[in-house]
């Protein structure tokens, strides 16, 4: 059986993450990352040109992995082409799963893009097209456009759900839906009183949070992936690890999907006072 969990790459190619502690992993360690994932049934690997040398490295180790990439700051169909040649060249395939915008804005402020992404699918060069979402504006004026995804990514975690309400209407679509910050990047296990100035405003719903999890005897991240592999709509969740015990601790936890609804409905009532703190490009 498939697993639900996706591979995210961006740590091995990046150091990424607020509570990331190690770095980018070392070709051993990335083999090891691998190897888990494979014998756990994962079976898609996400990343992105944007994400340093991931793609090369996943080129030369990860075999028979469905691959998603994603392209940045295209401005025409040329530059679409060019920037798939290049990715499919580093990936050493001649074909890819996915391919997605990084960023949906490339497409809404070009809508020849979209129509760059339908040709390169119907020249067999990747099975599926979309975008990745940051705003529900975006969606809504992409929808408005009938520019309907064959996959989406967006951030979805048991504090930032702004995208709750679409995700049946996606489903209608027959869109796949991917989900990537399910742990908000580490937010939720950075000890409040360590956070830094700009972050400080979470603190009061993190404790909350924390108060939640003892009551019930259950650790946040079972708590939080948990939450969204209940969640029949999504189909994929978008994990990046550091190393191989990191993954094999993730995928042991969707083992706890018997979690009483009682524990969410408690977390999904938390207020977070400031909003533009669930997006982590605010963090800065």
């Amino acid at each position: 059986m498939k697993s639900k969990l996706a591979l995210g790459s961006v740590q091995f190619g990046l150091n990424y993450g607020i509570s990331n502690k190690t770095g980018v992993p070392d070709d051993e360690s990335l083999i090891e990352i691998l190897k888990v994932a494979k014998d756990s049934n994962i079976t898609k690997i996400d990343t992105a040109s944007a994400y340093g040398n991931a793609e090369r490295r996943i080129g030369k180790l990860a075999k028979d992995f469905q691959i998603i990439t994603k392209f940045s700051n295209v401005k025409s169909v040329d530059e679409l082409k060019l920037s798939l040649g290049h990715s499919l060249q580093n990936l050493n395939a001649p074909n890819i799963y996915a391919y997605l915008a990084h960023h949906s804005n490339d497409i809404i402020n070009n809508l020849d893009i979209w129509k760059g992404l339908i040709a390169l699918k119907q020249d067999n060069k990747t099975q599926k097209i979309g975008y990745s979402l940051y705003e529900i504006e975006q969606l809504e004026i992409l929808l408005s456009l009938n520019i309907i995804p064959d996959i989406v990514q967006l951030p979805y975690s048991i504090f930032d759900r702004k995208f709750e309400p679409f995700l049946p209407v996606l489903k209608k679509h027959n869109t796949e839906i991917h989900i990537r910050s399910v742990f908000l990047q580490g937010l939720y296990f950075l000890d409040t009183k360590t956070l830094s100035n700009k972050l400080k405003p979470m603190a009061t719903a993190l404790n909350k949070l924390e108060d939640i999890c003892s009551k019930y005897n259950l650790t946040k991240a079972q708590v939080a992936i948990n939450y969204i592999a209940k969640n029949n709509a999504i189909d994929n969740i978008v994990i990046g690890v550091e190393n191989a015990k990191q993954l094999a601790h993730n995928i042991a936890l969707t083992n706890h999907s018997n979690i009483l609804n009682e524990i969410y409905s408690e977390i999904e009532a938390i207020e977070i006072t400031d909003k533009k703190l669930l997006n982590p490009s605010n963090w800065l």
